[in-house]
């Protein structure tokens, strides 16, 4: 969660203080729940196949929209898939994981600020497998 903070935060300054407080939420939350983002613990599994194989990074972020978000960071995850974090137009917070052989969405999570006299915040999942 440091991590999302240290990255996402000084960059949400355009979107506002409710996206950073909606990640503060999600961190403090420890990412609990089935409608939560992955934890720190629990390893995302995509693709046994040599790298060789894989897409190229340009590719992901195509099929991932990248045009669609005002930030994105791109990383490898520990169990080979290609991690997405970015924030949307609308301040909320997106996790992805993406097979970087198929192309297929493995996970997807959106936190979603609704702002309010008092910030509220929403959290939605899919699991695609």
């Amino acid at each position: 969660m440091k991590f999302l903070r240290t990255v996402f935060c000084p960059a949400l300054v355009r979107s506002g203080p409710a996206a950073c407080a909606a990640l503060v939420t999600l961190s403090a939350a420890g990412f609990v729940g089935s409608a939560a983002a992955s934890s720190p613990d629990e390893k995302v599994v995509c693709t046994q196949s040599p790298r060789s194989a894989w897409m190229s990074e340009a590719k992901a972020r195509a099929l991932f929209g990248t045009e669609a978000f005002t930030l994105v960071k791109f990383k490898i995850s520990r169990g080979n898939c290609y991690e997405f974090y970015a924030i949307a137009q609308d301040g909320s917070v997106v996790e992805a994981y993406v097979d970087p052989v198929s192309g297929e969405r493995v996970r997807y999570n959106r936190v979603s600020v609704t702002r309010t006299e008092q910030t509220q915040t929403r959290y939605e999942s899919q699991k695609a497998r």
